[in-house]
């Protein structure tokens, strides 16, 4: 998988913190866009079914509750057509958008599409 490129990140999060509907194909059957639940704004990584690695979501919920500080705000569930979507609310500073993508690419195990990442 390729990692998102730095100024296809940087305008996707411009478009983010400026409320736009958002979305980033990052490989495919994996890409990002902005999600509400309700009234509250937030960012969504989905990974379709056929994109979903063997035993990937029982990984993901098992990190997710065992690091439950770090993973704090991060919701996950299976959508209508079997996608993962893990959903994070948009941080009220805008230069936190980032560290959420990162947050919700590391939980998926797929911060190797992260460029913002410490490898």
């Amino acid at each position: 998988m390729a990692e998102m490129p730095d100024e296809q990140r940087q305008v996707f999060l411009e478009n983010l913190v400026s409320g736009a509907a958002a979305h980033q194909i990052l490989a495919s059957g994996i890409e990002v866009r902005t999600l509400k639940a309700g009234n509250r704004p937030g960012l969504a990584l989905h990974v379709a079914r056929e994109a979903l690695q063997a035993g990937q979501l029982q990984r993901v919920l098992h990190r997710r509750f065992e690091q439950a500080l770090i993973f704090d705000g991060c919701f996950i569930y299976l959508d209508t057509l079997g996608a993962m979507v893990i959903w994070h609310a948009l941080p009220a500073l805008h230069g936190s958008a980032s560290r959420v993508l990162s947050r919700l690419l590391s939980l998926a195990d797929l911060s190797a599409l992260d460029p913002g990442s410490s490898r």
